[in-house]
Order: C-alpha cells, then structure tokens, then sequence
C-alpha cells in the first residue's frame, strides 16, 4: 500500500519517503541518509552534490530557510529546472515563482518539511509552464541542519519522468480522494 494524503488546497499529494520506489528518488534518499550518521537531521557542511549520480544535479534545488518568515530563498537551482520552467530562480525566494499556484505550492511544501522535521515526498502538477500539456513533478524534499535542532536549508531532487505514470495515478487517486487516501501500488 502506498500512503499520501491530499492537500486540495494547494494541488498536491504527499507520499512517505518509505513509498519511493523510482531509483534516482532512492538514491537521492540514501544519499540522505548515510549523511545523518546517526543525528537528527544532515548537515549541510556534509551534502555534497558531487557525490550524487551526475544525471541527478540538474534536479536538484537547495533553499536558505529563514524561520522568522517563514521564507524560503533558493541557493541552487539546477539547470534542469531552469530548462523546463524557463527561469533560474537561484537567489530568488519561492514566493517570486511568477506562477502563483506553484509559488503557493512551493511554500507551502517547504513549510510541512519545515514542520515535520523529516523528508518528505510531494507530487504535482505542472500545467502552468505549459497549458498544453501536464508534467508531473515529484519532489523529494530533505531538512538539513546544522545544529541539529534549527532547519537551515532544505535539499531536493525533482523527478519529471521516472514512473511517471505511477506517479501520475498516485496524484489523481490522492486529489479525487479529496483528503488522506492510501493508494494500492498498483494504482
């Protein structure tokens, strides 16, 4: 069984991180992971985008998160996002997103991180780049913290076509589920 819930709100699923089956997304997790060596949360002073699958580094996105707003600046912004969606947002906060929708699903994805202290997975569509077609984007999204205890920047890696039509279904299923939803592996 696959766990996601909804969030209509926003337009968008949430599936556990124990639910990836996409390679590149699992690389990516235990990349993470090994990085934690037992604290809490990994460091950024660890993450290493160089020690990922080269084909992954195009997907990825680091923000600065102030909490105080909270806000959410973009420190990397790889150029694989900057091919599909026109734009480099690198120094730029999520909220300048010129889509609105996805700047409020941007925001909103980077604050349940925030809140929950641990990856999370999001997927989501695409359709303001590109009326005429639907991407799908799945968003591995990981808190990183220095200290252990303040979230200073959250890493992701954005998957637009591995499974994509598992992905595909797992968003519908979840959205006309209209709230918590678990969703067979099978669709």
């Amino acid at each position: 069984m696959r766990d996601s819930s909804a969030n209509t709100e926003c337009g968008f699923a949430v599936v556990e991180p124990r639910e990836a089956r996409s390679p590149k997304s699992v690389a990516f997790l235990d990349h993470c992971h090994a990085l934690q060596a037992g604290r809490a949360l990994p460091r950024w002073s660890d993450f290493k985008l160089h020690a990922l699958p080269t084909d992954i580094i195009p997907y990825m996105a680091v923000v600065d998160v102030d909490n105080a707003g909270p806000s959410f600046t973009y420190r990397f912004w790889g150029t694989g996002h900057t091919a599909l969606k026109g734009v480099d947002m690198t120094g730029r906060k999520v909220s300048d997103i010129s889509a609105s929708a996805l700047a409020r699903i941007g925001q909103r994805q980077y604050e349940m991180v925030v809140a929950a202290r641990r990856p999370l997975i999001f997927v989501h569509a695409l359709t303001p780049y590109n009326p005429w077609k639907t991407d799908i984007q799945v968003a591995v999204r990981v808190p990183l913290s220095e200290d252990g205890e303040i979230i200073d920047k959250i890493v992701s890696y954005s998957n637009y076509g591995e499974d994509r039509d598992v992905w595909a279904d797992i968003y519908c299923q979840a959205l006309n589920a209209g709230g918590d939803a678990k969703i067979s592996a099978n669709g």
